[in-house]
């Protein structure tokens, strides 16, 4: 039988964009970063990125996400370190295989790091972190 590893990033942008709503976030969440970045900000944004990963048995895959905070200003750096810990937070949380529609089975703690600061050439504030999943695929 085939299976299909989970489209991670897609599933975890609708969930970060949900609970960023509901918890009072007005921010962007994509998987990419535009090409083009006006500045100021608007919203701050947050961009959720794929790293592949193995394939662990029949229907679990190692998957692996990076995630950028980009707010504020380099001399003005809070916006995005509290977002950044913001969004730390629901990444890093042993409850996502719990999230309803989530193909997260497990959040590999060793895998979760960050939030830290990146340097940016633009005017603006980067926090980066990362995070590990076990998750599972369709058939």
């Amino acid at each position: 039988m085939r299976v299909t590893p989970p489209n991670l990033p897609y599933w975890l942008t609708g969930y970060v964009r949900t609970l960023a709503a509901a918890d009072g976030h007005t921010v962007d969440v994509g998987n990419k970063e535009p090409p083009t970045l006006a500045l100021p900000l608007k919203r701050p944004l947050i961009v959720i990125r794929n790293d592949p990963g193995s394939r662990l048995d029949w229907t679990t895959f190692d998957r692996s996400i990076g995630a950028s905070v980009l707010a504020g200003s380099k001399l003005n750096d809070k916006p995005a370190a509290d977002l950044a810990n913001w969004l730390a937070g629901v990444l890093f949380d042993d409850e996502l295989p719990f999230a309803e529609g989530s193909p997260i089975v497990r959040v590999d703690f060793d895998g979760c790091n960050g939030p830290y600061e990146v340097p940016e050439e633009l005017d603006v504030s980067r926090q980066y972190l990362t995070a590990q999943y076990v998750v599972a695929g369709s058939w």
